[in-house]
């Protein structure tokens, strides 16, 4: 049986806060749509999904929980659940998991403020163009 704490990279301890932040940075990371053509990075995908349905969930987390300190060694069966495709796309985890009142440093913003980022960047590239061009026709 897989260590699932240890696809999630958190302890066995860990709260429900710690699991699914934790899912939500791996499953971004490692999301088929962002790493196209990578079957390893699918692999990956699909064992960090397995760990978060049965750790997310308390009775299967017991059960789990149980199951390891009985049973070291056999695997048991997962199936993915029927809505696959669209609890797990990567717009519905980034826009479920993002943390609402967490900031994650200048990395962590959304996509239309990253936009208006990179708007006023051409803007200022712009603006000191034209006052290089006016310094030279001055000189």
């Amino acid at each position: 049986m897989p260590n699932y704490y240890e696809i999630l990279g958190v302890p066995p301890d860990a709260s429900q806060a710690e699991i699914k932040k934790s899912f939500r940075n791996l499953a971004l990371q490692h999301h088929p749509d962002k790493n196209k053509n990578s079957e390893e990075s699918k692999q990956k995908f699909m064992k960090i999904i397995e760990a978060y349905e049965v750790l997310s969930d308390e009775q299967a987390r017991k059960n789990y929980d149980s199951n390891t300190l009985q049973k070291r060694g056999t695997r048991a069966r997962w199936t993915p659940s029927a809505d696959f495709g669209t609890v797990y796309s990567y717009e519905e985890i980034k826009r479920r998991y993002r943390p609402s009142n967490v900031g994650g440093g200048m990395w962590d913003i959304s996509d239309k403020a990253n936009f208006g980022i990179w708007k006023a960047t051409i803007l200022l590239f712009a603006c000191l163009a034209a006052l290089l061009i006016y310094i030279m026709l001055l000189s």
